[in-house]
């Protein structure tokens, strides 16, 4: 979706960062494409979030990593922080509402202090937002960026917590993951 020309693409976090994204595309003249999954999500915002397009969130800090999420993955994301914070690597956590729009610049400098950037997303590694923030950052500040999601196959039906499972995305498995990227990079 991300590729067709004038198209917003969003990807909710929570339900009332969804409720705020549907409030604002009522009022939007041009395509709106919303991203939703099936199960609810740990809530990321409170009630009296708006939505804005092309802003990102800062969740957590880190210094070792930073997890670039989106949608309801982004709370795993957090909960895999936590688990990497046990393990003595501090990852920080970019929550990516709007797939596009997106504001390049926050970005660019949320990346500039971590030697390692990891996109996380229920979604294809092709033409996403691993793909998104990999063009952005060969542009502006060229730095490694590992693209977690799903590969080049196709989806499954199942109960969520297996697909994630499934899929390297659970907040258990994504802290693994993690965990080798970074020793990879500190070798």
């Amino acid at each position: 979706m991300r590729a067709m020309p004038a198209m917003t693409v969003l990807a909710p976090g929570d339900a009332a960062e969804c409720e705020s994204m549907i409030r604002w595309a009522t009022n939007y003249v041009g395509p709106v494409y919303l991203r939703l999954t099936r199960d609810p999500s740990p809530a990321l915002v409170d009630t009296s979030y708006e939505f804005v397009p092309g802003k990102t969130y800062r969740l957590c800090e880190g210094s070792d990593v930073l997890l670039i999420s989106t949608g309801p993955q982004t709370g795993r994301c957090t909960q895999a922080a936590e688990l990497l914070e046990e393990r003595g690597i501090s990852a920080g956590v970019l929550h990516v509402p709007s797939i596009k729009p997106i504001n390049k610049t926050e970005i660019v400098l949320a990346c500039d202090s971590v030697p390692l950037v990891v996109t996380v997303e229920e979604h294809t590694v092709l033409g996403g937002l691993g793909g998104l923030v990999a063009e952005i950052l060969s542009e502006h500040s060229p730095k490694k960026v590992i693209r977690f999601g799903i590969e080049d196959r196709w989806g499954e039906s199942a109960p969520n917590d297996y697909l994630l499972d499934e899929f390297g995305l659970s907040a258990a498995k994504l802290s693994e993951r993690i965990e080798k990227q970074v020793q990879r990079i500190n070798r």
